[in-house]
């Protein structure tokens, strides 16, 4: 079973790169930046190698921990790169789950990031040269269970994520997830801005301690208390390692099993609408269609699992980033509303493609294009206006600087408004293949990795030029004079919301003359 799998996945793949030659250079893109990545890596190794660093399991410890975190976040945050061996497409084969697991589990391994995560793991054994003897073998022997830590986690990660998007309950809990984590990394910059850098690494020593026994970092801080002596403290975390692994399979078992009975599909009552009927005047139709539309896609991102999976995505990305930022210099967080707006304004810009087959309906009512346009940009505007304006909020008072609020509200209002305006034409212009609905949002669409890398190109640099009045008002307001944030504010929301009815009108006339072909390339 495992080299059919295996064969099976190198098959699609070779007629994948055949079919689609964009997903070669993003291949080949990949393994050049992770040898290119290799040389620093060994560099830092061996500089953890050198005789007397005392920091040397605590750096690890942390390293770790980081790549676990990675392999478990990611491929959520990120969808859409999941391999073309969706287990899903396995359920009308009958096969055992015993049987499937371990064949899914070798295949998962047979890629770039899988190669990459191999010789980090491999690494840190040569961190601990020059240590002796004992302390080489306990490195060595837990360097292919962090690998299989990572790649498990990776596994039920994106089965846990795909389930729980599939269930209203489930859907509150990511909601819950989603609040949590944001708060977790607003605490920890507080936390951080309060104690000073210099404070916060010298607690580095005592988190390590605690996170080397976590399941995160078992077996990145064995090889530590091996050094340090405690031989029985590294087997004690090895064993645990492997426990933690066998809990991780058990666990991918379980979704797993249920992915194959009980495949997530998405359903519900029906809902018949009187609104539109025969004797209004064009422009009550007009108005109801868009009404219609933002109705619909309020709906969608309070129930579509791609939905809930791009906004998780909109909202955890800038917090963590600016987060991060924020360690090195509390007041960078200020940052934080300009990057919501950008994020949930460009995350539209294959908007049209999520509807599917079901565009028929838009096709076949004769619904104009500019009454589609007005109501998608509604419908992600009524609520994406309160996030901006919060994370705006938030960043200004977190760095204390409410005197740049001005100039941040105007460079996140006028991100999103550029970005929804920008994705209004490019979704028409430039769709390219979505995840189907009640399909994993995590699934990647076979055949449209070029026509994706040439829109999030296009569309990234037509937000960032559109952008540039406030961008650079908010440059000018941060490092030159607080009142240009004023500027920044009515250039954000008076030129960001004209640009936004243009794009509208043009995006509909676009959409007009592009129904049937449109239909053709997404659903």
């Amino acid at each position: 079973m495992v080299a059919t799998v295996v064969r099976l996945k190198l098959t699609l793949l070779r007629h994948s790169l055949r079919r689609d030659p964009w997903r070669l250079v993003v291949l080949l893109l990949g393994i050049l930046w992770a040898l290119g990545t290799m040389p620093s890596l060994l560099v830092g190794a061996w500089w953890l190698a050198g005789p007397g660093d005392a920091a040397r399991p605590e750096i690890l410890v942390v390293v770790g921990t980081l790549l676990v975190l990675g392999w478990v976040v990611i491929p959520v945050l990120v969808f859409g790169t999941d391999d073309s061996l969706d287990p899903v497409r396995f359920a009308t084969f009958a096969v055992p789950v015993r049987r499937l697991v371990p064949a899914l589990g070798v295949a998962s391994a047979i890629s770039v990031p899988a190669a990459f995560a191999a010789a980090v793991c491999l690494l840190s054994v040569i961190a601990w040269a020059g240590t002796g003897p004992r302390v080489m073998i306990v490195a060595a022997v837990v360097a292919p269970v962090s690998w299989v830590t990572c790649l498990l986690s990776a596994r039920v990660s994106t089965l846990a994520a795909t389930r729980v998007m599939g269930t209203r309950g489930g859907r509150r809990l990511a909601a819950a997830v989603v609040i949590v984590v944001l708060g977790s990394v607003a605490l920890m910059v507080g936390v951080i801005g309060s104690l000073g850098m210099s404070a916060a690494l010298e607690s580095v020593p005592a988190l390590s301690r605690v996170l080397g026994w976590s399941p995160l970092a078992l077996t990145w801080a064995a090889p530590g208390a091996a050094a340090s002596g405690d031989l029985p403290g590294a087997a004690e975390r090895l064993v645990l390692a492997l426990v933690w692994v066998s809990a991780l399979v058990l666990v991918w078992q379980r979704l797993l099993r249920g992915v194959l009975t009980r495949p997530v599909v998405r359903a519900g009552p029906s809902r018949r609408r009187d609104d539109l009927v025969l004797d209004r005047s064009p422009r009550d139709v007009s108005r109801v269609a868009a009404a219609a539309v933002a109705a619909r896609a309020r709906r969608y991102w309070a129930t579509d699992g791609r939905y809930l999976s791009a906004l998780a995505a909109g909202l955890v990305l800038p917090v963590l980033i600016s987060g991060l930022v924020a360690i090195a210099e509390r007041g960078a967080v200020i940052v934080l509303g300009p990057m919501l707006g950008a994020t949930l304004g460009w995350g539209r810009h294959n908007d049209t493609a999520f509807d599917g087959s079901a565009l028929w309906m838009h096709v076949t009512s004769g619904m104009r294009g500019i009454d589609d346009r007005r109501g998608r940009a509604r419908g992600t505007l009524v609520w994406a206006v309160p996030v901006v304006v919060g994370g705006s909020v938030a960043g200004s008072a977190v760095a204390d600087r409410w005197d740049l609020l001005p100039a941040s509200l105007g460079a996140g209002l006028g991100l999103l408004t550029v970005g929804l305006g920008v994705s209004a034409v490019a979704s028409v212009l430039l769709a390219y293949p979505a995840p189907r609905a009640g399909a994993s949002p995590f699934a990647a669409e076979t055949g449209g990795i070029g026509a994706s890398m040439a829109a999030q190109l296009v569309s990234s640099v037509a937000t960032t030029v559109l952008a540039l009045p406030v961008l650079i008002g908010f440059v000018l307001a941060w490092w030159w004079s607080p009142t240009a944030g004023w500027v920044t504010l009515g250039v954000g929301v008076v030129g960001g919301g004209a640009l936004l009815r243009s794009a509208v009108d043009l995006g509909g006339r676009a959409l007009d003359t592009r129904w049937a072909a449109l239909l053709v390339r997404v659903g």
